[in-house]
């Protein structure tokens, strides 16, 4: 661990020694700590089980001189918008819609979305329009794993029926390789203060079912998936490069 944190600041002061230079006036290779997050909305056999999402995640990635970008990032996948929350697990429930709980309460389940997207990303800025040589265009192209599931918890008591494995009979688990795409704009600021992207991003994901069999619907389960989603992601980015100091001193 001690050797691999010496060799990744050492990559970092390595980056930040070639970078010098000034940010409005030439474009630098960067060293970009990343924190996104967006809403979503799911297209294709996703849309079958849940309605619109949120996202939030962190991203790694380093920027060349000639302005293209490497990357890795994780999104976590989140939202109360599950289509049958009302009717899943239906023969547990009660006529007002509760289940009842280990010491013979009601107990209104939790049923929430979950899930996320892990990968790597390449891209390139292209410098049409912003402030400064480093900012413009952005597009990237990448390959992420993307899982979904409903995650379905009761903080009131115990229900045996949806608990440990028994509740993975009810979860809807799929998951697989997924084609990333994002389109927007990056913003470098001249003083670092402001730095950030903004646009639209895409996965096409290719999943399988993880679970066997569903309980409530009482049936197995061995599908292929055509899972979409089309949403808009906004970055918070804290750049790392060296600036050539412009100030001047008299004696």
């Amino acid at each position: 661990m001690r050797y691999t944190t010496l060799a990744f600041l050492f990559l970092i002061s390595t980056l930040s020694a070639q970078g010098q230079g000034k940010v409005s006036e030439e474009a630098l290779p960067m060293s970009l700590f990343q924190f996104q997050f967006g809403g979503h909305a799911p297209f294709g056999d996703m849309a079958e089980l849940y309605g619109l999402f949120g996202s939030g995640g962190l991203s790694f990635a380093l920027k060349t001189k000639s302005n293209f970008i490497f990357g890795a990032d994780f999104n976590y996948f989140f939202s109360n918008n599950v289509h049958d929350a009302d009717t899943r697990f239906s023969q547990l429930r009660f006529e007002n819609g509760f289940v009842l709980g280990n010491e013979g309460e009601f107990i209104d389940v939790i049923v929430q979305k979950r899930g996320f997207a892990a990968g790597f990303y390449a891209g390139k800025i292209f410098n049409i329009f912003g402030p400064n040589p480093n900012s413009g265009l952005e597009v990237r192209l990448g390959i992420n794993f993307l899982e979904h599931r409903t995650w379905i918890e009761s903080r009131e008591a115990d229900i045996p029926p949806l608990e440990g494995e028994y509740r993975k009979a009810y979860d809807r688990k799929r998951a697989g390789l997924a084609a990333y795409q994002f389109v927007g704009y990056r913003h470098f600021s001249n003083s670092r203060f402001a730095n950030f992207y903004l646009g639209m991003d895409f996965y096409q994901a290719f999943t399988l079912d993880y679970r066997t069999y569903n309980v409530d619907q009482m049936e197995f389960t061995d599908g292929n998936y055509l899972d979409f989603i089309v949403g808009i992601k906004a970055g918070w980015v804290i750049p790392i490069y060296k600036q050539v100091d412009d100030r001047f001193y008299i004696k």
